[in-house]
């Protein structure tokens, strides 16, 4: 495993090696450590961030592909269009939605190392569908050329900074060209580092794959034969996409509860919060049905920050809070102050017994920095 978050690392590769052993599970927050551990061993399987420092993780990924062949890849993103693959779409090849938990991981691991290799796209990198070599490319925030080669034909994709800017196949050329490309089943593709020949696409990538495993879907209705196929899979598509829009264009108040709803899928979640010290009053709240009211809790805490708030400005201590952890007999509570405005902050409620505070910690701060407040 590699990420450039130790806490992340940390706290997965813990609790990988409890399944499976410690001589079974490698970590690294280095992914040119990582690099020398692929030229040495094959692993089982690799799961990998995709923007990291030095080696990105398509890099890592197409360097595992051309030396070992089709090993089973995990790629870690908060990319929103990984709800795709959750559709299992994917064979060996899963992208996985930060936050997650270890439950997720582990089943993840489970179907991508116990499923054959299809037969599909072969290229630095073997995959079920053309779109996941798109979404990586993208990801890793590349400029070039995708050219792909299929017994349907050929085209050119191009990509200038990770965004899609133009496709073009026989006398097609624009968002036409892209949705026949990625309708192809299988073939080969190469990339090219050179810039695409002009500029035909200017939706986001994210829309442009929703389309195109819509249009996908709804051809392959078709073929399945009857109005009635049709018809279930155009509704299937119809709630796929609203779903996929509604995580990817969340705003104001929308967006602090979608982010603050992230936190649900961490081990033992019993409740979040985002506290105004200054209104003296929850932003956003969730908790888990059955539970005390969560404003009233995080309430009493208010007074804990704003106390060793003032604690520090007497002793004049030239630093702020990160955070504080609260560790009761059944329960740990984390209050993380925001770091943009420390009026504010978060809290995090967890059943002890389920939890693991490294991968909480770490999952509470990734929705700090995206909430937009």
């Amino acid at each position: 495993m590699v990420d450039d978050e130790k806490e992340l690392v940390t706290a997965t590769v813990s609790m990988l090696a409890r399944e499976l052993g410690p001589s079974q599970v490698r970590g690294a927050t280095d992914p040119r450590e990582v690099a020398k551990w692929i030229d040495a061993e094959r692993p089982t399987a690799l799961i990998t961030d995709v923007r990291m420092p030095h080696v990105t993780g398509l890099e890592l990924v197409t360097k595992l592909h051309e030396r070992w062949g089709p090993v089973p890849v995990v790629v870690m993103t908060a990319f929103p269009t990984a709800q795709v693959d959750q559709d299992a779409r994917a064979g060996r090849f899963a992208y996985l939605l930060k936050p997650f938990t270890f439950h997720t991981l582990r089943e993840t691991l489970l179907r991508i190392c116990h499923q054959p290799a299809p037969s599909a796209f072969s290229g630095a990198i073997a995959v079920s569908m053309l779109g996941e070599v798109v979404q990586l490319y993208g990801l890793a925030n590349r400029s070039g050329v995708l050219r792909v080669l299929s017994p349907a034909g050929s085209g050119d994709i191009g990509f200038e900074s990770g965004r899609v800017i133009d496709a073009r196949t026989g006398p097609q050329s624009g968002v036409d060209a892209f949705n026949t490309i990625l309708s192809w089943t299988s073939g080969s593709f190469n990339w090219f580092a050179t810039p695409p020949v002009g500029r035909t696409i200017n939706q986001g990538l994210a829309e442009l794959l929703i389309d195109a495993y819509r249009l996908r879907d709804e051809q392959d209705a078709k073929r399945g034969g009857g109005a009635g196929a049709s018809a279930s899979s155009s509704t299937s598509s119809d709630d796929e996409l609203d779903l996929a829009l509604d995580s990817l264009v969340p705003t104001g108040s929308d967006n602090v509860q979608n982010n603050l709803r992230r936190l649900e899928r961490v081990d033992g979640f019993l409740g979040a919060a985002l506290y105004d010290l200054k209104a003296q009053s929850c932003l956003a709240a969730l908790e888990r049905e059955g539970l005390r009211a969560i404003e009233t809790l995080v309430g009493g805490h208010a007074e804990l920050v704003t106390a060793k708030q003032n604690t520090i400005g007497r002793l004049r201590l030239d630093d702020t809070i990160e955070d504080i952890v609260i560790s009761l007999g059944q329960e740990y509570h984390l209050l993380r102050l925001c770091r943009r405005d420390p009026k504010l902050f978060f809290f995090l409620s967890l059943e002890r017994s389920k939890a693991n505070l490294a991968m909480a910690r770490y999952v509470l701060s990734d929705v700090e920095r995206d909430i937009v407040l």
